[in-house]
């Protein structure tokens, strides 16, 4: 599969987080968690993160390195505690932790391999 349709699968993947952190906005009952201001950022971040995995400038590997942090320290502590407290495993966690990687190991190749390339 071409890098492009991977970059373009991501963000739709994005998109679809973005639809998530709106209605766990509007209905908490929604979501696993979190404050509604928590959600409303990751709102406005996941639809900038979908529009910039089509865009791909240069920083965004740096700016995206901060997120991929906040989501294992966020998405990882819940599924650890959740572990800890009931022995059951979060798989939303695993799956956003395991997309958010994933998306950033891409990301960096596509930066450091085509970074004099790309115009920020």
């Amino acid at each position: 599969m071409s890098r492009e349709i991977l970059f373009r699968i991501l963000a739709a993947l994005f998109v679809g987080a973005s639809a998530y952190h709106a209605a766990a906005f509007f209905d908490p009952a929604f979501s696993q968690g979190g404050a509604p201001w928590r959600h409303a950022a990751f709102y406005g971040i996941d639809l900038l993160c979908a529009w910039f995995f089509l865009k791909r400038p240069l920083w965004f590997v740096f700016a995206f390195t901060v997120l991929t942090l906040e989501t294992l320290r966020g998405h990882g502590s819940h599924a650890w505690m959740l572990w800890q407290t009931e022995k059951r495993l979060d798989w939303f966690s695993i799956v956003v932790i395991g997309t958010v990687l994933y998306a950033f190991l891409l990301l960096a190749q596509d930066a450091f391999g085509r970074g004099s390339r790309r115009s920020a």
